[in-house]
């Protein structure tokens, strides 16, 4: 939220009245999506989605394009009503984007989304093609340590009623060179 105060912060002092405007709205709309959703243990996969969706938006706006996103949804789970755990893989998006996308040295970062059916399961893999865990790694040595992977990793592993978690992380190599991260999760459909 600090981030996105400051970029509307930063919108005003340039006197860009339009991004900024843009940017509060979107802003206020996702702060009223967040408690919504937080006072539950489930909301409905579309819910889950828009929320999804203004974060990437306020993101795509704050890093003025140096990214590209991508969103692959399966139908059914839109059209259907299947609940998932509020926020369930925003951590997963907001790390990619912060670790991976930002720390490029050139734009052209892009970060796949893709959410589909499989039997009973919802599947989501989060794709990125960014500087790879390892350097990032590096790169947030002095920095503060994030939670929100973790608290994914757990609300997944009890959701599902499992004792290891439904989540599986891969480093991506090309030539040996570390080119991004994949986050594959499954949830069961309730």
């Amino acid at each position: 939220m600090f981030n996105c105060i400051n970029s509307i912060d930063a919108y005003i002092y340039s006197n860009d009245k339009y991004n900024a405007t843009l940017y509060l709205n979107k802003f206020a709309k996702l702060l009223r999506n967040i408690p919504d959703s937080s006072k539950q243990n489930t909301v409905a996969f579309s819910k889950d989605i828009e929320t999804l969706k203004l974060y990437i938006e306020l993101e795509e706006l704050r890093n003025e394009n140096k990214f590209q996103i991508t969103m692959h949804l399966d139908n059914e789970l839109m059209e259907n009503d299947y609940k998932v755990p509020p926020l369930i893989i925003q951590p997963f998006v907001e790390n990619a984007i912060q670790h991976g996308l930002k720390n490029k040295d050139t734009n052209g970062g892009l970060l796949e989304i893709r959410i589909k059916k499989f039997e009973d399961k919802i599947e989501y893999n989060i794709q990125d093609n960014g500087i790879g865990r390892k350097a990032a790694g590096q790169i947030a040595q002095n920095k503060q340590k994030s939670c929100g992977m973790q608290s994914s990793f757990d609300r997944i592993r009890l959701f599902n009623k499992e004792r290891a978690s439904s989540v599986k992380i891969t480093d991506i190599y090309k030539n040996s060179k570390a080119r991004g991260t994949l986050i594959s999760a499954t949830l069961k459909i309730i």
